[in-house]
């Protein structure tokens, strides 16, 4: 069993992950990634300095299998007695105003967005409460906080679907209703909210691009060295009073 501080983390080798996982390495953390495609794993791998290589632990995990979720909590439960740091960060959502659901795809996304997420943290559970200051950050989305202004996908169609947004709203209160019955052991918990960080597309839509900024007060979508500071502020040591909270990181997007 490591001396050191254990955390896991889900979407890792995903763009907001990612800025998690270098935080934990910088912060000397044993990190269980739990990834369902090698293949990225594998390019995150490559950037990660031999001195680390012996820190970072791939445990297979696809939020959309109950027998996968399993494995990857017993895989994990067999070879620690403690986590430090449980970070939820991974999402299989769909996009489009009008997404048409049927039952298996609504099933689906609840579990991508929420279910998996809320799943996996209540079975990791009794490893935390041996922390003696266990962490949980949730990553949210703005439209969890807010509903989806469609006119600025412009003809794109890919904002958010209604059981995304539904979903993300619902990690929120996750977050607020652990962080008062989980008290007693000492845990803090709270949800990173960032706002707009969209990936580049293979052809930039600038008007799409104006469309996002003319609503954002600083006038410009987030980078994502935009996160880094709330990212470090909600894995330090020094933070232990900051409890159930939403950070929202937007440029001021969600004030209006």
């Amino acid at each position: 069993m490591s001396k050191n501080k254990i955390a896991v983390i889900t979407g890792a080798t995903g763009r907001i992950g990612s800025v998690f996982y270098k935080e934990l390495l910088n912060l000397n953390y044993d990190i269980y990634i739990l990834s369902n495609n090698q293949s990225t794993f594998r390019n995150l791998f490559k950037n990660i300095p031999k001195n680390y290589s012996k820190k970072i632990y791939r445990v297979k995990f696809n939020l959309l299998s109950n027998n996968s979720i399993n494995k990857a909590i017993n895989r994990i439960k067999k070879k620690n007695r403690k986590i430090d740091c449980l970070i939820n960060c991974a999402a299989a959502s769909n996009r489009g105003k009008f997404y048409k659901y049927n039952f298996k795809n609504l099933n689906s996304e609840f579990m991508g967005v929420f279910g998996a997420s809320f799943y996996l943290t209540e079975k990791l559970l009794p490893l935390l409460r041996n922390s003696k200051n266990g962490k949980i950050i949730n990553v949210g989305s703005l439209w969890g906080v807010s509903s989806p202004d469609f006119k600025t996908y412009l003809d794109l169609d890919i904002g958010p679907s209604a059981i995304t947004s539904t979903c993300k709203a619902a990690l929120m209160h996750y977050t607020k209703f652990l962080s008062s019955r989980e008290s007693e052991y000492n845990l803090s918990i709270n949800n990173l909210v960032p706002g707009w960080f969209p990936r580049k597309g293979k052809k930039e839509r600038k008007d799409y691009i104006n469309s996002i900024n003319r609503k954002i007060p600083l006038k410009r979508i987030g980078k994502l060295k935009d996160l880094e500071t709330s990212v470090r502020f909600l894995l330090s040591d020094e933070t232990k009073y900051f409890n159930g909270q939403n950070l929202i990181v937007d440029g001021g997007y969600s004030i209006f």
